[in-house]
């Protein structure tokens, strides 16, 4: 049996891997008519934008429909993820100014049509973290992570916490955290201003490579699609493996699949 990673992270996964995840199961089902396999699969996946694929793409929907829906799933986690990383960037750029937390709040719901939780319950839940510092939060590390895939109310809370403690405590301390946060995003940008990067530096990069990410996860999503809909179709392994191909050189991959 094909060997299928079940758990992975498609914007952090590059995309030769995405390929090949998608390569490989065209070798777990082949050209069979029954696609129990693909189901089964579909149950154990944790990636959202996998999932949906492996849900959508073999049953009854024409691949013009297959596609339809696909892309506005790509757009519904695209818009998603770019307000967290929004909220991301305020929250890097409010611990290296030192902002005050409350003028956080207001530039962080900025973002959202409707307050993910109201002001001044996320102020309390922060400082209630803030209180847990420095060494009463073990087994409690859950709540400090920042990552895109992080409830939006719970998002808020942990971004206010790492203003608040900076502010504290000093940019210097949030060091030790570093580990605890799942976005590389933002735990690279924090390291940065932990590190004495100059704030338009910052905002900058945080700029750009928000960007660059959003931008390489529609392209994997859109390969995604392509690759599902052939192994829907039935298409020949060689001819898929062609098709990815063709995406990764375009998106300047060197290595093969």
């Amino acid at each position: 049996m094909a060997d299928i990673k079940h758990d992975f992270d498609l914007l952090e996964m590059p995309v030769e891997g995405v390929a090949a995840y998608w390569l490989s199961l065209k070798k777990l089902v082949g050209n069979k008519k029954n696609f129990k396999p693909i189901h089964e699969e579909a149950q154990h996946t944790s990636e959202e934008y996998i999932r949906y694929l492996l849900e959508i793409g073999f049953g009854n929907f024409s691949e013009e429909t297959i596609r339809k829906m696909a892309q506005v799933k790509t757009q519904t986690m695209l818009s998603s993820m770019e307000r967290r990383f929004d909220c991301m960037r305020v929250a890097v750029l409010d611990v290296a100014t030192v902002e005050n937390p409350h003028r956080s709040v207001a530039k962080l719901y900025a973002d959202f049509p409707q307050a993910p939780l109201p002001g001044d319950k996320a102020i309390r839940f922060a400082q209630e973290l803030l209180r847990l510092m420095p060494d009463k939060y073990k087994g409690r590390e859950r709540f400090f992570d920042v990552g895109y895939k992080v409830p939006d109310d719970k998002l808020i809370v942990a971004l206010l916490f790492y203003i608040f403690y900076a502010r504290h405590e000093g940019k210097d301390a949030c060091q030790a955290l570093l580990p605890l946060i799942s976005s590389v995003y933002f735990r690279d940008a924090l390291s940065m201003v932990i590190d004495g990067f100059d704030v338009p530096f910052v905002r900058k990069w945080l700029k750009k490579h928000k960007e660059a990410l959003l931008k390489d996860m529609q392209f994997k999503c859109a390969m995604s699609t392509e690759l599902c809909i052939g192994i829907a179709s039935r298409m020949d392994y060689e001819d898929l493996h062609s098709i990815a191909r063709a995406y990764l050189h375009s998106n300047g991959g060197t290595q093969s699949v």
